[in-house]
């Protein structure tokens, strides 16, 4: 590998490594032949990249037959509204249609026998006035992830989501459906490392907050090394103690959801597990009032957690943002109607008045 390559070239290498599709991987390339040295100790790297990208170009051309083969149909998607999307995955007969309609009150066919959902089922989940869309995405079964009943297609809406209920009758169909994610890699309940590596325009491989590093530093540079990441910064904001941790980071076809397992067929307590599901999509429901009046309970602000009050009033309007004075709130506070700074953290159900 030729030592004298460009801070371009290595950029490029880099997106090639953690290109997560054959069309991204195939753009990198044509950067990395861009870039790749003209000189003559460089004829093998020009003739391996060029190797590479009839391979990708092979790879597309199948994977086009194929979607041109099935129709075309390369994923479903459907548009997100509400405070957040939430997909029901379930095997057939799990009683997905059963808990869409129960939870969001529409009208979906139920039936006893398998399949009877043939598209995705939409339909909005009413939360404390916030509203939540719910998804029921056609069954899935073992092989879902590698094509089988549609599944790469259905398995696109459970990425897109954001939290997935798993609609299981057993633990068997629990684990049906753990593995089929799995395999697509979507990730329930784990959170994404907090490991970051990116081109560097320094030689070398440098480490960020090494404190955090417990492996031995020559491993991990020999690691990075054999995938061509020469000239990388690796900052850790996390204990970073095995190299499949590095793999996850560098996998950038790894999604990381929430997620909920409800068997629909045992006795349920609705309001809790409308709590659960909202719970997942990481927000804080702010209510608002006019001074003298009550508050708006049908339509709260759907904020970030650990918000603060000016976030608040920035989401209400822009101008209002830069020119209230202080605001009131009820609920986390002290005392109801406790007069709080613009940098003041809401709470989920605070009640706010925004006072210029």
């Amino acid at each position: 590998m030729p030592a004298n390559v460009t801070i371009e070239f290595e950029k490029a290498r880099l997106e090639y490594q953690q290109a997560s599709s054959p069309k991204a991987k195939l753009e990198a390339l044509v950067k990395m032949q861009k870039f790749a040295p003209s000189h003559k100790g460089a004829e093998n790297l020009r003739k391996d990249i060029s190797k590479k990208m009839a391979l990708v170009k092979r790879e597309i051309d199948k994977h086009k037959a194929k979607e041109k083969k099935r129709g075309g149909r390369a994923g479903i998607a459907v548009k997100k509204e509400g405070i957040g999307q939430v997909a029901l995955l379930g095997m057939p007969n799990s009683g997905k249609s059963w808990l869409l309609n129960k939870l969001a009150n529409v009208n979906v066919e139920v039936a006893p026998y398998p399949f009877t959902t043939k598209k995705p089922a939409v339909g909005m989940m009413d939360f404390r006035g916030a509203k939540i869309q719910l998804v029921e995405v056609p069954a899935l079964v073992g092989g879902s992830s590698e094509g089988k009943a549609n599944g790469l297609q259905l398995l696109s809406i459970a990425r897109n989501a954001d939290a997935i209920v798993l609609v299981v009758k057993s633990n068997a169909e629990k684990a049906v459906l753990g593995k089929e994610l799995a395999n697509a890699k979507i990730v329930l309940n784990e959170k994404k490392p907090a490991i970051d590596i990116k081109p560097s325009k320094f030689k070398g491989i440098s480490i960020v907050h090494k404190k955090n590093l417990k492996i031995r530093q020559q491993e991990l540079e020999e690691f990075l090394k054999k995938r061509a990441m020469f000239n990388v910064s690796v900052i850790l904001d996390q204990e970073l103690s095995n190299l499949e941790t590095v793999e996850r980071v560098l996998d950038h076809t790894i999604t990381y959801k929430k997620g909920i397992a409800v068997n629909p067929f045992e006795e349920q307590d609705w309001e809790l597990l409308k709590q659960a599901i909202f719970s997942m999509l990481g927000k804080t429901l702010v209510y608002t009032k006019r001074a003298g009046e009550e508050p708006d309970m049908e339509a709260p602000l759907a904020l970030p957690l650990n918000a603060t009050v000016e976030d608040a009033a920035k989401q209400l309007h822009k101008e209002l943002a830069g020119k209230f004075r202080y605001a009131r709130v009820w609920g986390s506070s002290k005392y109801p109607g406790q007069r709080v700074q613009r940098d003041y953290r809401l709470q989920n159900l605070d009640i706010l008045e925004i006072c210029e």
